[in-house]
C-alpha cells in the first residue's frame, strides 16, 4: 500500500480551496494583507467570518487579527511551540467578538497552510 489510491481508489473529483473562495465558502485572508499569504493561516470559512469578523463585504480587521492570534495560540500550544512535528489538524476554543466561547477546527489544506473553521464547517 505505497499509494493512497491502493486504499481508496482513483480520485474522481477534488474541490480546491481556490474554488471554495470563488463559491463563497472560504475567505482568503491574503486579500486583507498580501503578506499573510506566506504565513501559517490562509483561509477562514465564511461561516466563522460571519461571527463578528465580517459584515457583508466589510472586514473587521482588529477582530480578524484577534481570531488569527487565538488560532495561533492553539497551534503553538498543541505543537509545543512548533518544536513537535506539525499536525494536519488542531482544535481548541476561542472567544468570539461577542464574548461567547466557540470551538474551532484548524485543518491543513492543499497549499500547506491552515484553514480555520467552525466544527460544522469541517
Amino acid at each position: 500500500m505505497d499509494d493512497i489510491n491502493d486504499i481508496f481508489g482513483e480520485v474522481v473529483y477534488s474541490y480546491t480551496s481556490e474554488q471554495a473562495v470563488e463559491d463563497g465558502i472560504l475567505f482568503d485572508i491574503a486579500k486583507v494583507n498580501p503578506e499573510w499569504e506566506s504565513r501559517i493561516f490562509r483561509y477562514i470559512t465564511t461561516n466563522l467570518m460571519a461571527h463578528g469578523y465580517m459584515d457583508a463585504d466589510d472586514i473587521n480587521v482588529p477582530n480578524l487579527i484577534d481570531l488569527l492570534s487565538q488560532a495561533l495560540e492553539i497551534v503553538q500550544k498543541e505543537s509545543n511551540c512548533f518544536r513537535d512535528k506539525p499536525e494536519s489538524f488542531y482544535s481548541g476554543n476561542i472567544e468570539l467578538p461577542d464574548g461567547k466561547k466557540q470551538q474551532i477546527f484548524i485543518s491543513l489544506n492543499e497549499l500547506g497552510r491552515y484553514t480555520i473553521m467552525l466544527p460544522e464547517d469541517y
